[in-house]
């Protein structure tokens, strides 16, 4: 088998893309998100597999491969969860060799092998008593791919083939259950598209290519909102957030590796729909409770606001999977937003809790839980977190591209060109980007100026640069060069589409790519649903809280008035007094016991 790449999805078809991925290993990141990666392999990948243990995850494979008698516990899609914490330890090996995982993993693929059926079907689930009988609900594909998705990262990670043997053999037995004439169906929850696109990239099999091709062609199940018609019928994004994503990742790579026009106009829709309609200021995607799902245009609502971790976690692979097709940097700035808020928001301080939905108020009653029934979030943060590095740098035809920002140092292999990549900042607090640069041959260094960055200045020497905000700046690099960028980081207040009856008339307040919040921790004296808030020059301050943080203070109108449910206008009057207020990054809330919290407050 020909020798992978190391990166998070290798492109076979360079032609219908415009950049390619680097691999994981090349980018050593050491600073704020160096911090994250830490806590990840030491706190949050062992203590999840422990829970595995103690909730049994494992020993339905120990019973499914007759090594242990008992019955068999779990919903139907466990076995994915397993996988995605094997594929969080599997990335993670490119950031941190780990002889100790590396034999966890061992045992674990060895395991997963006895408890493979000869057929090469493979799910523990109890309650699947004929294979793909019940797919609307069976979640039989998506385990499948998620097996793929971490035996492919292990492949990458390791150059071990006998992960990646489990899962040929798991696709070959769906390759000939599968397509025209035999069963003519599709998973009730998509993902499997893009795994087997991954693993025809693996193995340049024309067969799993064509079988993602038939499933993202097929009529879906109608199920938790999504409509049983192909994505290529699709004219707005709806129906459940997560499986509305993934569905828009493997139509995304099945284009990537076929040029197929038709997939390319139909996803530069929806997401055109996503980000003008239906995406939260946090990045979160999945306004209602109901059906988890993604809701009508401009129905967005704060307080019951879904924004499953899981649907941050499938929104940064679509816009990532976006950026490499057009390699331009509105893709990133979404992938940012999602990257320091909802996304961010969905693990504790200290790596040991999760949120599974990321409200953008709270009443006081959201924590955030170790253990769920349905425990798909964890292991997928902690499979994002571990592959972060290989989203921070791009290279293109002509150059390097940088997406994300952070101290950290980077090797990479531009077109048999040796390039060192070197950053030095405290981002995301302060805007100021120390970049060394060194390569033999003249390169073009692609930068990414973010949109809410509107006055960036960029010195090499004595030339100074003010690139256009939104866009990647191109310069010309040769041999050992230092760049200094000053991105426009300050407090900026933001208002919403007056269709977005839930913010109508209301402002908040981003620092940078970072959205904050007021909690009735640091402000008891503040209704933090009946207060007035203008623009203002608000105060910065660092705290050594949450491994230090920028909090903002200013004033604020509150009131704790009891008032009538509804009244006549002209009798209704509020008093209310002025406060000062403290703010703190959203993605920090709740780390400090239950508290009431809210972004959005009314304009004066």
């Amino acid at each position: 088998m020909t020798k992978m790449s190391k990166s998070i999805v290798e492109i076979v078809k360079k032609e219908n893309v415009k950049v390619v991925p680097v691999n994981i290993e090349d980018v050593k990141i050491n600073g704020f998100w160096g911090k994250i990666l830490e806590r990840n392999r030491k706190i949050s990948i062992p203590l999840l597999y422990k829970l595995f243990i103690k909730n049994k995850t494992i020993e339905n494979f120990e019973i499914e491969a007759k090594i242990k008698e008992g019955e068999k516990t779990g919903r139907l899609a466990t076995d994915s969860d397993l996988y995605k914490w094997m594929e969080a330890v599997s990335w993670d090996l490119q950031n941190d060799w780990n002889e100790k995982n590396i034999k966890l993993l061992e045992d674990l693929i060895e395991l997963i092998g006895k408890a493979q059926k000869k057929s090469g079907y493979l799910n523990t689930a109890p309650s699947i008593k004929k294979e793909f009988e019940n797919l609307k609900y069976s979640h039989e594909l998506y385990c499948g791919g998620h097996l793929i998705q971490a035996a492919i990262a292990h492949y990458r990670s390791t150059v071990k083939e006998n992960f990646l043997n489990i899962a040929i053999k798991w696709a070959d037995l769906i390759c000939k259950k599968f397509g025209k004439g035999k069963i003519e169906k599709t998973d009730g929850h998509p993902e499997v598209e893009m795994a087997l696109v991954e693993l025809y990239r693996a193995t340049k099999k024309e067969k799993y290519l064509k079988l993602a091709k038939f499933f993202l062609e097929i009529e879906n199940p109608e199920y938790c909102g999504l409509p049983n018609i192909p994505i290529l019928k699709f004219k707005q994004l709806f129906g459940h957030a997560v499986r509305m994503m993934y569905l828009c990742c493997g139509a995304t790579d099945y284009y990537i590796e076929t040029g197929e026009k038709k997939y390319l106009k139909v996803l530069e829709n929806l997401w055109e729909d996503l980000v003008e309609r239906k995406i939260y200021i946090t990045g979160g995607i999945g306004s209602r409770y109901e059906g988890e799902a993604i809701g009508l245009p401009y129905e967005l609502p704060n307080l019951r606001a879904y924004c499953e971790s899981c649907a941050s976690v499938a929104g940064m692979m679509w816009g990532f999977r976006m950026f490499l097709i057009k390699g331009e940097s509105k893709y990133f700035d979404i992938f940012e937003q999602i990257l320091y808020n909802s996304f961010l928001a969905s693990i504790s301080f200290d790596g040991k809790k999760y949120f599974y939905k990321n409200p953008l108020s709270s009443k006081g009653e959201h924590q955030r839980r170790q253990w769920y029934d349905c425990t798909c979030c964890p292991p997928n943060i902690q499979r994002f977190i571990s592959s972060l590095p290989g989203y921070f740098y791009s290279i293109g035809n002509d150059g390097v591209y940088v997406n994300l920002y952070d101290t950290s140092t980077a090797e990479l292999n531009l077109n048999n060109k040796k390039v060192k990549i070197e950053q030095k900042t405290n981002y995301p607090w302060e805007g100021k980007v120390l970049i060394n640069v060194e390569s033999d041959e003249e390169i073009d260094l692609y930068l990414r100026i973010p949109k809410w960055s509107e006055k960036t200045k960029i010195k090499i020497g004595e030339k100074v640069y003010n690139p256009e905000s939104g866009k990647y700046f191109k310069l010309k690099i040769k041999g050992k060069t230092d760049i200094e960028i000053d991105f426009n980081i300050k407090p900026d207040f933001y208002s919403g589409n007056p269709e977005i009856e839930s913010v109508r008339n209301c402002i908040s307040i981003k620092r940078g790519p970072v959205v904050y919040c007021l909690e009735s921790f640091d402000n008891p004296k503040i209704n933090l649903f009946n207060s007035i808030l203008w623009e203002q020059k608000i105060k910065e301050k660092f705290e050594d809280i949450f491994g230090g943080i920028i909090t903002l203070n200013g004033e604020i109108l509150t009131s704790y008035e009891k008032l009538p449910l509804y009244e006549k206008t002209k009798k209704f009057k509020i008093n209310y007094k002025e406060e000062k207020f403290k703010a703190i990054p959203y993605f920090s809330w709740a780390n400090r016991g239950k508290s009431k919290m809210n972004i959005w407050f009314l304009k004066k």
